[in-house]
């Protein structure tokens, strides 16, 4: 990673010293200005579109199977909710244990599964046997088996006597008999015994149900159906470097948060390779990054990351809407309206793109040409209006010189008069009052000022 920021604008970026003088040097600084974002980006947007959008193609098919065994493992869709909800139990809980140097041989292999391998009485015998006369169970060892995953007949017996409580356990050749001590023993308590005696575990770790020894790339791995990694690890001829699971909550537990940033990291990106999706890692980093930002591991759920913001409106907007209200009425939350959801809800600028910046102009002078310009523009305006203005004055006394003419004129002119010309007839009548001679003149002039 280039660790000087790059100013927008500027086209010189220091490298690294220990990227320095390579021959990739310059398409380095190419990649890193293509990495950048403009200000106001909404990258959490952007990084739920790039997961979201092909994960809407990905199969529906929920498990693969590895191996003859048939481990079964989550993939697909299915997987990829798991992962970005943090589901706390994974529907195949898988371990992948690779070998240390030194080890990378199918006997070392084989070893190692074989004490993985959660074995019980049920796996290791052939034929059991009921005796309703005696009250005793037998069992025959299937010898393959025992070899298989090198079980010792002598273990299964002290196993067996410490974890049944008044039950004599006998072992003659390759068969075991289990009888009840006391005498109010029935069938049905015989039939219980049987079946806890089947369900007990006599080596291996507890939850690792079936594994599969695997080779790949000239190396010899084991994967196991159930997870138990703290005990794994402590095994000999176990690498701790490499060895992981697909459980997030049991990998923190073992390793940390920031171990469990990266095994999200890398979950992400093989689930989407498997399926051939192509996703920008810098999206996938971002997703591990605020899943784990808080110490712990949180998920895009109502509990989790979208149950934990800042903003009311929110946290309403997802999921509860009544419960997150009443909650933050009841404790007298405030909104800051810091986010886009809540002002999108609110129908204000929302705090991204241009929305994001203040932008403050800092005027200065202009400079002498337009203030010229400016300034003889404002006179024209001025001359313009004065003009206007001098002729209207000029109109309305004209109008009034008419007017006292007009007066003077006979009463058959001054109707001519108006018919032909546009006259201020209540200026007219007002003219006319004075004249009391010719009430007929005052009368037609009220009929047509009523008129119009």
């Amino acid at each position: 990673m280039i660790e000087n920021r790059l100013v927008m604008g500027q086209d010189d970026i220091e490298l690294p010293p220990k990227y320095q003088g390579r021959d990739d040097a310059e398409d380095l600084k190419e990649r890193y200005k293509d990495m950048l974002f403009e200000p106001g980006e909404a990258i959490g947007i952007v990084a739920a579109q790039s997961l979201s959008e092909p994960a809407t193609q990905m199969t529906m098919e929920t498990y693969h199977s590895a191996g003859a065994a048939k481990v079964s493992i989550t993939q697909g869709l299915p997987r990829m909710i798991e992962i970005v909800n943090a589901r706390r139990n994974p529907k195949t809980p898988v371990m992948n244990i690779w070998l240390e140097d030194g080890h990378q041989t199918k006997e070392d292999a084989k070893e190692v599964a074989a004490k993985l391998k959660e074995v019980t009485l049920d796996d290791i015998i052939r034929e059991d046997t009921l005796d309703l006369m005696q009250l005793e169970l037998s069992f025959v060892f299937d010898e393959t088996v025992l070899d298989e995953y090198n079980v010792d007949t002598d273990d299964v017996v002290a196993t067996l006597k410490d974890k049944l409580s008044s039950v004599t356990v006998q072992l003659e050749d390759n068969e075991l008999t289990l009888a009840p001590t006391g005498d109010d023993y029935d069938l049905t308590d015989l039939q219980d015994m049987k079946q806890k005696a089947m369900d007990i575990r006599l080596q291996g770790f507890k939850g690792i149900e079936d594994v599969v020894i695997l080779q790949e790339e000239g190396e010899w791995r084991v994967q196991t159906a159930g997870i138990n990694l703290r005990k794994t690890l402590k095994l000999d001829k176990v690498d701790a470097t490499r060895t992981r699971c697909n459980d997030l909550f049991e990998f923190k537990k073992v390793f940390g948060v920031e171990a469990t940033r990266n095994l999200i990291l890398s979950e992400l990106q093989s689930t989407l390779e498997e399926q051939g999706m192509a996703v920008d890692v810098r999206w996938l980093m971002l997703t591990a990054d605020i899943m784990t930002k808080e110490g712990d591991i949180n998920g895009a759920t109502r509990y989790g990351i979208c149950g934990n913001k800042d903003s009311v409106l929110a946290r309403a907007a997802f999921e509860e809407t009544k419960k997150h209200l009443r909650q933050a009425a009841m404790g007298g939350e405030k909104d800051p309206l810091n986010s886009i959801v809540e002002n999108i809800i609110m129908g204000q600028v929302i705090p991204a793109g241009t929305g994001k910046l203040e932008l403050t102009a800092k005027p200065s002078k202009a400079p002498e040409s337009v203030l010229e310009e400016r300034e003889k523009k404002r006179k024209e305006i001025k001359e313009q209006k004065e003009k206007q203005m001098a002729e209207l004055e000029a109109e309305q006394e004209a109008e009034e010189t008419d007017l006292e003419e007009l007066v003077d004129e006979t009463i058959a002119d001054i109707k001519d008069y108006v018919d032909e010309h546009d006259v201020d007839l209540e200026a007219l009548l007002e003219a006319e009052t004075e004249n009391k001679d010719r009430k007929t003149l005052k009368s037609w002039l009220e009929d047509r000022i009523a008129e119009e």
